[in-house]
């Protein structure tokens, strides 16, 4: 039970209305992209989408929306590591992989940009 709050309450912190806080040139949380993001609970959900993200990093052909999306999503599974709501070995106890993963979207990302 105390998982489930601790999560709800991380979920919500980070969906919350942020635009404050936030440069009005990132788009809201609210957008709608071509990947549909869901709730990543399962050890194999959470490989996969590790692994779609890694192809992403390194295609040419994935947008610059789709590697943001993927981005965010693989900061959501790291969190899902940190609140306990996700246990993998490969993901949540082995930090290089993830740690990589995002270290390759953000390059794309910021040559992309350029």
């Amino acid at each position: 039970m105390a998982r489930i709050c601790i999560s709800l309450a991380l979920s919500l912190a980070l969906v919350g209305d942020t635009n404050a806080f936030s440069p009005s040139s990132i788009k809201p949380l609210a957008s709608v992209t071509r990947l549909q993001s869901h709730a990543i609970d399962s050890e194999a959900d959470a490989n996969y989408m590790m692994m779609k993200a890694e192809a992403c990093a390194h295609s040419d052909s994935c947008s610059i929306d789709d590697a943001e999306q993927y981005l965010k999503e693989i900061l959501h599974i790291q969190s899902n590591c940190a609140s306990g709501t996700l246990s993998s070995q490969q993901i949540c106890e082995d930090v290089t992989f993830p740690a990589e993963v995002v270290a390759h979207l953000r390059a794309k990302l910021d040559a992309e940009r350029r």
